[in-house]
């Protein structure tokens, strides 16, 4: 059985997973003297303003699952997946209000890695064996499947990020960056990273200056929100007298904010009726800008270089997806994620290891969700990419290499 000191060390290292707003929305518990683990939502750690979907928390687990499975792999522990219904449920993904698990790792018997890692001397290597997944409805109907093939497909059943073997792919989790700005082009790395995706998902190029609008336009329609300014104030982490500015949240450092404007801004985030003046000012000029911005003409989709590109959305493809046929599909494409939950887990598995694979060619990416929390920037970018109905628009980001080699780290609890 894998002992607790190792299971402990796959937790903390799946803990260096991204999530939106460095929200950290995974609560992992063990279970049975570390026989299993559950994996619920954390309450509080949700964002039910700008995120009402739940994607973000959605690609957020799955990214702490593939954290945990990278790990794993490196401890030589094998496990199995069993997905629940909690991770349909609005309640425990949107608003963490439920407290039952979203799904449970149950650890295989057999050899483990001792130390760091590295190995107990007795194998070859190789990474452990590919998971069962099993999935289960509401009504306690279960299902199972063997990955590669599965509706989830984690550990094993993808290439690793780099050619050093599982152990490499681990130390890539702590050396994984963010940035928010200061990238130099990484050239041929966004058709890299296309080509290391399952076939429903793919990667298309953006252009830079398209990036800029998006991003621009995907703030100004968020931040006239007032439940969405307050979310994000609520987050924010502007001063080292914060009390969680080591814990969670966007601090000052990561986001690259000049000492003297975090002084001045920090008393708005931490101060309740300082934060709502700035939000009734923020609002109304949040919307004044979102009108200027839809002033902006945007072209319909063209050829660009590929090569050249210095930003990607990752999209999904849901006609190479079995989701059912005619009343069903309408159903999951007219839900608010546009695809059955387990998949969103599954892509936000594939986007840590396409963030693993940059990292191991030394590039960061800068993420820009905001692009796809506004329903006026997806339309707009899903035009100018060209994107059909089926398509499914789930993460924007910049990536390149940064120019800072040790940019700031986003605090972990």
């Amino acid at each position: 059985m894998t002992s607790i000191h190792t299971l402990n060390r796959i937790i903390a290292d799946a803990a260096s997973a991204p999530s939106a707003h460095n929200t950290q929305p995974w609560s992992p518990r063990m279970i049975g003297d570390g026989a299993a683990v559950e994996l619920r939502v954390a309450r509080k750690r949700t964002l039910p303003a700008s995120d009402p979907t739940g994607r973000d928390t959605l690609l957020g687990l799955g990214a702490w699952l593939e954290a945990f499975s990278v790990s794993a792999a490196a401890h030589r522990v094998d496990f199995d997946i069993e997905l629940l219904p909690a991770l349909a449920d609005p309640e425990a993904i949107v608003h963490a209000r439920s407290d039952d698990p979203v799904l449970r790792i149950q650890l295989r018997q057999g050899r483990e890695s001792t130390g760091d890692g590295t190995g107990d001397g007795t194998g070859d290597g190789t990474e452990g064996g590919t998971p069962n997944v099993r999935t289960t409805d509401a009504d306690g109907h279960d299902g199972s499947t063997d990955a590669p093939g599965s509706r989830l497909a984690p550990a094993g059943a993808a290439s690793p990020a780099s050619s050093g073997g599982p152990d490499s792919d681990r130390h890539l989790l702590a050396s994984r960056k963010t940035v928010r700005s200061g990238l130099d082009p990484a050239k041929g790395l966004v058709l890299e990273l296309a080509n290391a995706l399952p076939a429903w998902l793919r990667v298309v190029p953006v252009d830079a200056d398209d990036l800029r609008h998006f991003s621009a336009l995907g703030t100004a329609d968020t931040v006239r929100e007032p439940g969405v300014a307050r979310e994000l104030a609520h987050w924010l982490r502007l001063h080292p007298s914060h009390p969680r500015y080591d814990v969670d949240g966007l601090n000052d450092r990561v986001l690259g904010v000049p000492a003297v404007a975090s002084r001045f801004a920090s008393a708005f985030t931490r101060n309740r009726r300082l934060r709502e003046a700035a939000v009734r000012v923020v609002t109304p000029v949040g919307e004044l800008w979102r009108r200027a911005l839809l002033e902006v003409p945007v072209s319909a989709a063209g050829e660009d270089a590929p090569a050249a590109a210095t930003a990607f959305a990752l999209v999904a493809d849901t006609k190479l997806l079995d989701i059912g046929s005619g009343a069903e599909v309408t159903r999951v494409l007219n839900s608010p994620l546009g695809l059955p939950p387990e998949r969103v887990l599954e892509a936000g598995q594939a986007l840590m290891r396409l963030w693993l694979l940059a990292t191991a060619r030394g590039a960061a990416f800068a993420p820009a969700s905001e692009i796809i929390d506004s329903s006026l920037a997806q339309g707009e970018l899903r035009y100018r990419l060209g994107l059909a109905r089926r398509d499914v628009p789930l993460f924007v980001t910049r990536v390149g290499v940064p120019r800072d080699p040790n940019p700031p780290r986003a605090p972990r609890r």
